[in-house]
């Protein structure tokens, strides 16, 4: 059997010892002993086991940064179209789907800006940067447990879950049950659970698949997006 080629990571200069600099000279290293010309499935294996890291050091360097690692990655792909093609299904894989570890908005919008530009992805950029992680939530009518119905903002609790659903998606009714045996959420007098139909929006929020859930603090700031349940029981934890 033929033995599984690792990534060939960058090698870190001993004098850059900061440790963001070193973060910074990683991402911006990152892809240069990568054969992108290469269409081979093996080859494609190991660089979606790069894209995997690359994404997850993006989401700790800052946005300039990040911004930047994005540029040379696609740089680096403009004269390989079938490589190309095959990270951008990566990206969208990794990066977009509620129920990936690595799914984030932000990394995924970095890239997408760097790409070459459509029509569509302008779009889904400027769906992504709505509400924000860290940035307050914007406010839209939601309904309380007992079908009452309030203003987001008008919500007092130390944590906020909003609950964003289709009421004819197998999955969110699961999720309610889900919820509701769970003592981290349905037991727990921090966290106040509110629901919002999908077909009721107005743009205000992206919510490309349900359920989504969003995580709020007492401030009503974004703390989780656009994610599944166990990201959010994984935050609840003491």
């Amino acid at each position: 059997m033929a033995q599984e080629v690792e990534f060939p990571y960058p090698a870190i200069p001993d004098e850059v010892e900061e440790p963001e600099a070193r973060l910074s000279y990683m991402l911006d290293h990152f892809w240069q002993h990568y054969t992108f010309a290469d269409p081979t499935e093996a080859n494609q294996r190991v660089g979606e086991q790069g894209l995997v890291d690359f994404c997850s050091l993006m989401q700790q360097a800052d946005s300039l940064a990040a911004a930047r690692a994005a540029q040379v990655l696609a740089d680096s792909l403009r004269a390989y179209p079938v490589a190309r093609s095959f990270f951008e299904e990566q990206m969208e894989r990794y990066l977009a789907d509620p129920e990936s570890p690595l799914c984030n908005d932000e990394v995924y919008a970095h890239l997408l800006r760097a790409w070459p530009q459509t029509a569509q992805r302008r779009w889904l950029v400027g769906q992504l940067v709505k509400n924000r992680v860290g940035t307050v939530a914007t406010d839209i009518l939601v309904m309380l447990n007992d079908e009452r119905r309030c203003r987001l903002c008008e919500v007092e609790a130390p944590l906020t879950l909003i609950v964003f659903f289709d009421p004819d998606c197998e999955r969110c009714h699961w999720l309610e049950v889900q919820m509701a045996e769970e003592p981290l959420i349905g037991q727990n007098p921090r966290v106040c659970v509110v629901r919002k139909r999908v077909d009721e929006l107005h743009g205000e929020y992206f919510v490309p698949h349900t359920p989504s859930l969003y995580l709020l603090d007492a401030e009503k700031r974004v703390v989780l997006k656009g994610v599944s349940l166990p990201a959010v029981l994984q935050a609840l934890q003491p």
